[in-house]
């Protein structure tokens, strides 16, 4: 019998889901006054029974199997002609076969089940025990048609998976766009405030130097403040205009970034080289765990950013009450990978971990930041389909888990 994790099943359930195969079967006995008929799945090495019509108690079900080497239908597969035999005793072709002789069969007819693309599916099949008047052309071309309508029906299904496929695919992929058109009003209302804010300041700040530097003795104290605030105002605007072009960037590197075989610990000492500063002055202690470290799935690039934010965030929002400790994790588990970022820092709020992943939204405003960091790593898990959580406990920690 069949098993459910064998890759014919789908092929079994495909002809199981065609409504007119029981009647067609039934036909084609009344047709040829023989005693069993059947649908097969023919490979090159695999004889399955996919749907069965046994009157005379031949004994093979659906799901059953037969020795490939011990069919007829395996020779079909190879010419792909019909074999039709009225009587195998007076057969001079098939009177010494094997096949007939195993399965004690005087009368056999089977016709090839071929699909459009030219695949060989298997065939449509009746044999008896005794012999029968089936070497005519009203049997054969009934069985060829039989055999179209199951070609057609089985292209059919293909056909609506393949778009159910694409469905899903276009659903995704409108929910994407949805997702990218919020985001991008949302930028663009906030990137606007926080655009006009410094240039405002900056103005005023203008006008007041100039009133300033117009006096005959000029307050040299009050000069160095407004120069500093206006350097506070072009930090800011600075700041929001490297934010629009990281997402700028993102958004057009997306569609060429390709998947690449990483490995995390050689990843993970890129990282921790690049944060070197920040690991030193905070004294940060990271671990890096991993049975298997080799994954696949993002590109070197963006794989990583992805670690760069989580890293570097853990230890900028670190407690002041103690070192802080990262532990980054990989494991796998039934063909997915679960990639986490633990740390001891300050933890989030219940009521702000939803908003974590929103651009702009800085949960903890001591410590530097334009707030889009964990919005771009959500947006390059989301490209490659994979899931991010957070678990956060206050003055506990957090940890990060992408799941690809």
């Amino acid at each position: 019998m069949i098993e459910i994790q064998d890759n014919l099943l789908k092929d079994l359930e495909a002809v199981r889901q065609i409504p007119i195969v029981p009647s067609m079967l039934e036909t084609v006995c009344q047709l040829t006054g023989m005693g069993f008929s059947a649908v097969a799945r023919v490979t090159e090495d695999r004889w399955l029974a996919c749907s069965v019509r046994d009157q005379v108690h031949f004994g093979l079900k659906e799901g059953d199997e037969l020795e490939i080497a011990t069919t007829l239908c395996n020779e079909i597969r190879d010419h792909r002609q019909p074999i039709v035999i009225d009587n195998v005793s007076e057969d001079p072709a098939y009177k010494d076969h094997h096949t007939p002789r195993i399965y004690g069969l005087q009368s056999y007819i089977s016709v090839p089940i071929i699909l459009k693309d030219g695949t060989f599916f298997g065939t449509l099949c009746a044999i008896d025990a005794n012999p029968a008047k089936v070497n005519n052309p009203k049997v054969i071309n009934t069985f060829r048609m039989f055999a179209d309508l199951l070609a057609f029906h089985l292209q059919s299904r293909s056909v609506l998976e393949r778009s159910y496929v694409v469905n899903l695919e276009l659903q995704r992929k409108n929910s994407m766009l949805r997702d990218a058109n919020f985001d991008l009003d949302s930028f663009v209302f906030t990137a606007s405030h926080d655009l006009k804010s410094p240039v405002a300041n900056i103005e005023g700040l203008l006008s007041i130097l100039s009133d300033a530097v117009s006096k005959e003795e000029m307050d040299r104290e009050e000069i160095k403040q407004i120069t500093a605030m206006m350097k506070t105002s072009l930090k800011r605007f600075s700041a929001t205009i490297r934010d629009l072009t990281t997402i700028v960037e993102l958004d057009k590197a997306g569609a060429d970034e390709k998947a690449a075989a990483l490995d995390l610990y050689d990843i993970m000492e890129s990282v921790k080289q690049d944060l070197q500063s920040l690991i030193v002055e905070s004294g940060a202690e990271i671990e890096v765990i991993a049975t298997d470290s080799r994954l696949t799935g993002f590109s070197l690039r963006n794989f990583k950013s992805i670690l760069t934010n989580l890293v570097s965030n853990a230890i900028k929002y670190r407690s002041p009450d103690r070192t802080p400790e990262v532990i980054v994790k990989l494991e796998k588990s039934d063909g997915k990978s679960y990639l986490s970022v633990q740390d001891n820092g300050l933890g989030i709020p219940a009521k702000k971990q939803h908003n974590v992943f929103t651009m702009f939204k800085r949960l903890h405003n001591h410590v530097e930041g334009s707030g889009i960091g964990l919005y771009i790593v959500k947006r390059m898990v989301d490209r490659v389909q994979g899931e991010i959580k957070v678990e956060s406990e206050l003055d506990k920690g957090t940890t990060f888990t992408i799941v690809f």
